[in-house]
């Protein structure tokens, strides 16, 4: 019995001791990255501070604990490689550099960055040049398809396709056309304005003074020349909006707009499509003006309008 005993404290003991599974590969894949002679790598916080913005990246997870091992594996495998201290022209930029691995393997875990076109790793202020492509063989089908998609390209056909365009004479707020109003008339024929907040902004040694006047949670920004309304920020229903004809809220769900703005959806459509589940903020909606520069943009998150911008400029 005694025996029994000790057996269940020591089975107990390295049960605890046994580090908690933690299996799990991240890799961000940026869509964007810039000029080798203005960026040269500084270090992992530059990196998700400049690149790992909400719209430069697609990101793809695996817990996969075979393939998991054996990127590990061959992580340890380069390390005993000949590495070459970092430099000025050490760069995230011009394609290099631009995927992030975030390894974990039970305690183990780090961070390195990878070249897909001169099969190169970074990490630890040091560059690696896996010659025999033990790295990049560890990597599955599927992430290899990943780091070589071509992302920028992607979604520049996505930002060209055509949006739907209106008359900014067919936007009403509380049933009025508000185009060329100033504030004495928006506030006689639409609603009275109840905060008035005032801020300096220094441009070139210059300071400039914004003054934002608020309908509850709606901003109106009336221009510094002419004093008539160039922007309108709605966050509340506090104001009535209809866009020809269709009267349209904050929270409404984005099918309202399918049916009119079938163009713009379409955009729309796509864009969230490519991001996916990347996308942890707003996505945007965009409708144009056929008579000026300016336009509409909804912002939405999960599916519904959050936001709406209407920029009379």
């Amino acid at each position: 019995m005694r025996y029994l005993f000790f057996f269940l404290i020591t089975s107990i003991s390295f049960g605890q001791l046994k580090p908690k599974d933690l299996t799990e590969i991240q890799i961000y894949n940026t869509i964007i990255t810039f000029d080798i002679k203005t960026d040269p790598i500084k270090n992992i916080d530059f990196f998700k501070n400049d690149y790992l913005t909400n719209e430069n990246y697609l990101s793809f997870k695996s817990t996969d604990e075979n393939l998991i091992k054996n990127i590990y594996k061959s992580i340890n495998d380069i390390k005993k490689l000949n590495k070459k201290e970092k430099d000025y022209y050490t760069h995230f930029g011009n394609e290099r550099f631009k995927a992030m691995f975030v390894i974990k393997y039970n305690s183990y875990q780090d961070t390195l960055f990878y070249s897909i076109n001169t099969n190169e790793i970074y990490y630890n202020d040091a560059i690696v040049k896996d010659e025999n492509e033990v790295f990049k063989n560890s990597l599955s089908k599927e992430i290899t398809q990943f780091l070589y998609k071509d992302l920028a390209s992607e979604l520049e056909i996505i930002k060209n396709l055509r949006t739907n365009s209106i008359s900014k004479n067919q936007i009403l707020i509380n049933n009025k056309n508000i185009f060329g109003y100033n504030r004495k008339q928006f506030e006689k024929e639409v609603a009275k304005i109840n905060v008035i907040r005032t801020d300096s902004i220094i441009l070139e040694n210059e300071s400039e003074t914004i003054i934002d006047y608020f309908i509850e949670d709606n901003r109106i920004v009336f221009h510094p020349d002419d004093e008539k309304v160039f922007l309108l920020i709605l966050e509340d229903n506090n104001l009535k909006l209809t866009i020809d004809n269709l009267e349209i809220k904050i929270g409404d769900a984005i099918d309202i707009l399918k049916e009119k703005f079938y163009k713009s959806y379409s955009k729309w459509l796509e864009t969230h499509k490519f991001y996916n589940k990347d996308i942890q903020n707003v996505t945007l909606f965009e409708i144009h003006f056929n008579d000026s520069i300016g336009g509409i943009i909804f912002d939405i998150l999960d599916n519904k309008i959050s936001k709406i911008h209407i920029d009379y400029n």
